[in-house]
């Protein structure tokens, strides 16, 4: 039997993210007819699930209770193929995906493959995501545009290129995401596709969602190993919008001192994100913070 081109994960979150088992089978169903079927491997990690019980091509990893970083870690270290694709919960292929990302990987010298994710709506309206997208060297890119890494399921990678255990504890999709392709471009080049590779729901940014990203963002730009210009100026920004998200947040539930903080964090993180184009919002801040 020839070895698996590519690895597919999709995780079975316990908890308070634990999505239906119909969920997952939709997940997995989006990997058929992608491919030879002999060229893949799927994996099914997390807590168990009642899916695809009359197939005998699906590992299934059972680790209820475990970590983020430990059960997507460990799917990783199960992975028997070159190249890996995890999808989180709600995610989809696109049809034809896997075969544009496994020409791309294989064809080239870039270290990832990725392109737009179909993101719907709670009304059904769907967005291509990102609406423009860069491959070569995408680290700076990564930063400026939050929706130019749309959903885990349009990213396929090298499984070297990680190393053992490369995934930290977060509890959000977004930080997650936006720390493992970041981890994932530093001195390495991604392929792009400018078409659907992924299908998902819409996420919201929420306190927590803030929170993680903040804390991934915190971690790049105060590292010991100071940042070059052209992604230190990118990072400052996107950590500024964030901290406004929060203060914004912090605001409309009326805990005023708490929002003025935050603001006041943004601006000296990043003072140009407010230069020329928020003159109404800084105005906004000043109250806030008066008020507080």
């Amino acid at each position: 039997m020839s070895s698996p081109r590519i690895s597919i994960v999709v995780v079975a979150e316990d908890g308070p993210q634990q999505q239906p088992d119909q969920a997952l089978a939709r997940s997995l169903d989006s990997s058929v007819d992608q491919l030879d079927e002999g060229g893949i491997q799927r994996i099914l990690a997390g807590r168990p699930a009642e899916v695809w019980t009359d197939r005998d091509d699906l590992d299934r990893l059972v680790m209820p209770g475990a970590s983020p970083a430990e059960l997507r870690n460990a799917a990783l270290a199960a992975c028997k193929a070159p190249l890996v694709v995890l999808l989180e919960a709600s995610e989809q292929l696109a049809p034809n995906a896997l075969e544009r990302h496994v020409s791309a990987l294989e064809g080239e010298e870039c270290v990832a493959s990725y392109g737009r994710t179909a993101v719907r709506d709670e009304e059904g309206r769907t967005r291509s995501l990102p609406q423009r997208g860069k491959g070569g060297e995408v680290q700076a890119q990564l930063l400026r545009d939050r929706h130019l890494l749309a959903s885990s399921a349009a990213l396929v990678w090298r499984r070297e290129a990680l190393g053992e255990a490369p995934f930290s504890d977060h509890d959000t999709a977004p930080a997650r995401r936006l720390d493992l392709a970041l981890r994932l471009a530093r001195g390495h080049t991604f392929s792009f596709h400018p078409t659907v590779v992924a299908e998902r729901s819409a996420e919201h940014l929420g306190m927590s969602e803030l929170e993680e990203l903040v804390r991934v963002l915190v971690g790049l730009v105060f590292s010991p190993d100071s940042l070059p210009p052209e992604l230190e100026e990118p990072a400052r920004r996107r950590l500024a919008r964030h901290l406004v998200g929060m203060g914004k947040l912090h605001y409309r539930a009326e805990d005023y001192p708490r929002a003025g903080k935050l603001f006041d964090e943004a601006v000296r993180t990043a003072p140009n994100y407010f230069r020329g184009r928020r003159y109404q919002f800084l105005n906004f801040v000043k109250n806030t913070i008066s008020r507080g």
